[in-house]
């Protein structure tokens, strides 16, 4: 649905492209903060990867190719709109969970890198 209203906010004279994506903005925000979403980032970088190692920076003639940046301009306005609803949430932690988190000891660089390795093995 996002992605739809940006689709048509492109296509539109540059006068009314902001007026449509601000309100495409304003209304994924209001969809957002009813749903309580909160994005994994790996998932967007990911998906970010994957089509930088898809698909071609040019085509025929150093050409560029704006099927590649409009896939990339969809991922990352999702991510902005995510970003934007969650400065609407108001989380406090509960006293339990804020006492455990207190009570951890942090890793160091080491530790955090040997089990980094564990959780996300090198290809």
């Amino acid at each position: 649905m996002v992605s739809r209203n940006l689709s048509l906010a492109l296509q539109e004279r540059p006068s009314n492209r902001f007026a449509t994506l601000v309100m495409a903005l304003r209304g994924a925000q209001k969809r957002m903060q009813k749903k309580g979403v909160v994005p994994f980032l790996g998932t967007f970088l990911t998906e970010l990867v994957m089509l930088d190692t898809a698909m071609e920076d040019y085509l025929e003639g150093n050409e560029i190719n704006h099927h590649k940046r409009n896939k990339e301009y969809q991922v990352m306005t999702d991510l902005m709109l995510l970003q934007v609803a969650a400065e609407n949430y108001t989380l406090e932690p509960e006293d339990p969970f804020w006492a455990w988190f207190q009570a951890m000891e942090p890793l160091s660089e080491a530790e955090s890198y040997t089990l980094s390795c564990q959780l996300e093995p090198r290809s």
